[in-house]
């Protein structure tokens, strides 16, 4: 392969067509023709002859590079473990079911470029598929090469066009072009395959499918690479499209699946983005009319272009996130197993850390994860698609407009990656509460009850909190973290608001409980969300219509808390005097139901 670089640009070329030149010019009073004749054979004869032999699948450099290659991986693969056999099973066919209904809204796309087909894009649709052909090493190596020798080529045409320009105005490199079409006739569909199977490849090798950021950066490095690529090969009336299509390409979707007619059941073009917007928050879309002829009809995204890859990736780590999320969902029992037993608080604070970080934290960093890729995607977008495609109105608005769809169903993916999040996490408090707050505590037989420690189930309560406060901070960027953590109060407050009408409070109890509710006041104080301090201040002053005496009451709820007598009624209710206090010869039901009847509630006080 280097003889034949060395044969094709050689110094000794140039001494002699300078020679040739100059013995044409003596003999001929007009040389542009001769000249012109000559510089088409040395091109046909010698510099297309050596790219033959260079780039042709038959040819000494394919051969020698495929030799090489081989050669490299076989080391390779001597030096690390194979792949895992674990598969992802869901995961993928839900990833295929979106990645198929991703189309841009603006307009159908181009028809397939040559060597990419319908059946392909089936082919690529399971990801981590065993592919047949060369590998990705090998197509990139190839690929480099072409260019190489494209680059190379143009540049030996350049000088030869100044050596003749003394002579005659030759456009040499114009006539260096026409060796090409037959080494670039299904560009850039050699770059689609490798890009794909470069995808492909990489998704075999790995463990699971965890939203990763590397990957994606990855992935988004081969596209810069065939982008760059892309410009220099492509004719000039082609260059912007063929740089579109590595970004973003639609072609005729394949006969309907179960999984392609879920994701595309929504309809066709525009509607496309709701389906995976759908798809990304688990909502169902199968079981409409037509469903089958949508998903049959329906464009697709092509094997191999960009955001075909992100789109996979994404959605199959969110998916994958937000299963994590699921299977924690009966498992309370066996993460807090605990009893009567006294609980410490470093008990505490060690299983609400491995609660969290095993059913929460994946999800979180999914949603951040997604958010980091979705920002390198738009710089990648402005700093090398735009410029590629920019001379090209048309394909740069279909480009903008998938990249918005996209970023849209993203978005939505991750706000039911942080709604899953909340819902288990307020799931499994309430049931961590329900599991080891015992009605005694509120109701203590033992003059000597300490209020220096929270109850058991206040303990694993706060620590909750804070390890989820913890991996909030450590992971989620500041706009999805205030949302998130507000949320979480939101819920935390109507929690305990809620499980503190499931028990009955004896005065010294209630002191109990007040001393839990400090506790979690000061915890969602440090989640630096302003309304919770507000939430939990109402909750403190609550707590003391359990406390204060009977005959205090009325002017406790007229006064500071300011409530109807018929809201505060309920939480009255919680009193254990509540049937036998009695404050001017009325009970407490009738002096705040305002009608002095039992079990009847009034109006407002």
């Amino acid at each position: 392969m280097q003889t034949l670089h060395r044969f094709l640009f050689s110094r000794d070329l140039y001494s002699s067509v300078k020679e040739d030149i100059s013995d044409v010019q003596e003999v001929f009073p007009d040389p542009s023709m001769v000249l012109e004749m000559f510089m088409q054979r040395l091109l046909e004869q010698n510099v297309q002859a050596a790219l033959e032999r260079l780039l042709l699948p038959s040819g000494l450099g394919m051969q020698a590079l495929a030799a090489a290659t081989a050669a490299a991986e076989g080391g390779r693969s001597a030096d690390t473990p194979g792949p895992p056999l674990s598969n992802f099973g869901s995961f993928k066919e839900r990833a295929t079911s979106f990645a198929a209904s991703f189309s841009s809204p603006s307009a159908p796309g181009p028809p397939a470029v040559a060597g990419g087909s319908a059946a392909a894009a089936n082919h690529g649709a399971g990801s981590s598929s065993s592919h047949a052909g060369p590998s990705a090493l090998l197509q990139q190596q190839q690929l480099r090469l072409l260019e190489q020798s494209y680059v190379k080529t143009q540049k030996l045409a350049g000088k030869l066009e100044k050596i003749v320009h003394a002579v005659a105005p030759l456009e040499v490199s114009n006539m260096a072009e026409g060796l090409w079409p037959a080494f670039l006739t299904s560009y850039p569909a050699q770059e689609l395959n490798w890009l794909q199977t470069a995808y492909q490849e990489e998704v075999a090798s790995r463990e699971t499918p965890e939203l990763n950021l590397e990957f994606c950066l990855e992935v988004m490095s081969w596209n810069a690479e065939a982008t760059q690529r892309a410009l220099k090969l492509s004719a000039p009336n082609q260059a912007s499209r063929n740089c579109k299509m590595l970004f973003h390409h639609l072609i005729q979707g394949p006969a309907a699946t179960p999984a392609s007619a879920a994701a595309a059941s929504g309809g066709q073009g525009g509607a496309a983005p709701g389906v995976a917007a759908a798809e990304a928050s688990g909502a169902s879309v199968t079981g409409q009319p037509g469903a089958v002829a949508a998903a049959a009809a329906a464009p697709i995204a092509h094997p191999g272009c960009l955001l075909e890859h992100l789109a996979r990736h994404i959605i199959c780590g969110v998916d994958y996130s937000l299963e994590l999320c699921s299977l924690g969902a009966g498992s309370l029992t066996n993460i807090f197993k605990i009893g009567f037993a006294a609980v410490s608080k470093a008990t505490s604070n060690l299983m609400a850390a491995e609660f969290v970080n095993d059913k929460i934290r994946k999800a979180l960093e999914a949603a951040h994860v997604a958010t980091q890729v979705m920002g390198a995607l738009q710089s990648h977008y402005s700093r090398v698609v735009v410029p590629a495609i920019s001379p090209n109105m048309s394909e740069l608005s279909s480009a903008s407009s998938a990249l918005l769809a996209l970023l849209h169903a993203v978005e939505d993916s991750i706000t039911a990656v942080l709604r899953k999040s909340v819902d288990t996490f307020i799931m499994h408090m309430e049931r961590a509460l329900s599991s080891e707050q015992r009605r005694a505590d509120f109701l203590p037989r033992d003059d000597a009850v300490s209020f220096d420690k929270p109850t058991s189930a206040c303990l694993l309560g706060t620590a909750l909190l804070v390890a989820l406060r913890d991996a909030v901070q450590g992971t989620l960027e500041e706009a999805n973290k205030q949302a998130f953590l507000a949320e979480v109060c939101q819920r935390a407050y109507q929690l305990l608001l809620a499980h503190m009408t499931h028990y009955t409070f004896s005065p010294t109890g209630a002191l109990k409980w007040k001393k839990d509710v400090n506790e979690y006041a000061e915890v969602l104080s440090s989640f630096g969300v302003a309304s919770a301090a507000e939430d939990m201040l109402q909750l403190q002053q609550l707590v003391n219509v359990l406390i204060v005496a009977p005959d205090s009451l009325m002017g406790l709820v007229n006064g500071s808390l300011r409530m109807t007598h018929r809201d505060a009624l309920r939480f009255i209710a919680l009193r254990e005097d509540f049937r036998t206090a009695k404050v001017d010869g009325k009970t407490l039901m009738q002096l705040f139901s305002g009608e002095g009847m039992e079990g009847q509630l009034g109006q407002r006080g």
